[in-house]
């Protein structure tokens, strides 16, 4: 019995540690997009994902996903599918870069504090996205439906 409690107490610290990260993100994340910051945030980041065949609607996401993590970048490129904003050649080049490159700012924190050199940590993963996000910008046709 003493094995199920203290599951039970591990389990229940962990959930209260996501939860006293995730919450505030979640509240930062209304309060910048409410303000128009992150719109402000995305218009410059747009810039440098235009190579990969995105507009700034597809960058939108991609733009959430990177700050924010992959939870937050998925549910965003799911409701800009579902709405039109983004063409599906744009969520799947969305969707391969998120896969690779989610959570730049977290991740890299964490890890940074783990003692891990900066530029190990971004690097890598950026050129690496950029590439596999390339490719597939080059490999999927234009005329791409929905149904694909």
């Amino acid at each position: 019995m003493s094995v199920l409690w203290d599951g039970f107490l591990q389990g229940a610290k962990g959930v209260w540690t996501i939860a006293i990260i995730v919450i505030p993100l979640m509240i930062v994340l209304e309060i910048a997009q409410s303000n128009g910051l992150l719109h402000r945030l995305n218009r410059f980041m747009t810039k440098p994902f235009k190579i990969l065949g995105l507009s700034e609607e597809g960058a939108f996401p991609l733009v959430v996903a990177i700050v924010f993590g992959i939870t937050y970048g998925s549910g965003v490129i799911l409701n800009h599918a579902r709405t039109g904003k983004v063409t599906p050649k744009e969520a799947r080049v969305v969707g391969t870069f998120m896969a690779v490159a989610h959570a730049l700012i977290e991740d890299t924190i964490i890890f940074w504090v783990l003692g891990v050199p900066l530029l190990l940590l971004l690097v890598p993963r950026i050129v690496l996205a950029y590439v596999m996000a390339y490719i597939v910008h080059r490999a999927t046709p234009e005329e791409l439906t929905a149904g694909e």
